[in-house]
């Protein structure tokens, strides 16, 4: 008798688990955040985008230096990045720290969660200008945040 009761319990328990969720497998959906990089050639400037193994995956290290402080991001050669015309920059809000703190917290307040890492509450893209016609944009992830 105790085992059909566990059984009708799992049975009744599954299907609420499985359409409690979202179609993108969370209950809280993400914002979508764009970040700038802009390589410089200062000494002493933290800037930097070079390629690295990251836990276990290849790929390229972001580090953006802004007034209000450093991002450091990374990015899987496993995922695709765009190459996109110029003209089409314009459709893309660049975000800064402040902003994006600013967004993280309201997020965290709207949802009513405690504090929750970027990773959790964004998806993040660099925007990288190659030349006078065309941009590249990675799809990211902030370094020591959530499981990254």
């Amino acid at each position: 008798m105790d085992a059909i009761k566990k059984t009708a319990f799992v049975a009744l328990f599954i299907p609420w688990l499985i359409f409690s969720q979202k179609e993108n497998g969370t209950l809280y959906p993400k914002d979508t955040i764009y970040i700038q990089y802009v390589h410089t050639q200062q000494n002493n400037d933290w800037n930097a985008k070079f390629k690295r193994n990251y836990r276990g995956e290849f790929g390229i290290f972001f580090n953006i230096e802004s007034s209000s402080g450093d991002i450091a991001l990374f990015y899987s050669f496993k995922k695709k990045a765009d190459t996109l015309c110029i003209e089409y920059l314009n459709n893309f809000h660049l975000s800064s720290l402040e902003e994006i703190n600013e967004k993280r917290n309201e997020w965290i307040f709207n949802n009513k969660r405690p504090p929750a890492d970027r990773n959790g509450v964004f998806q993040t893209y660099v925007v990288e200008i190659i030349s006078n016609n065309k941009f590249v944009k990675y799809p990211v992830i902030w370094r020591n945040e959530g499981k990254y």
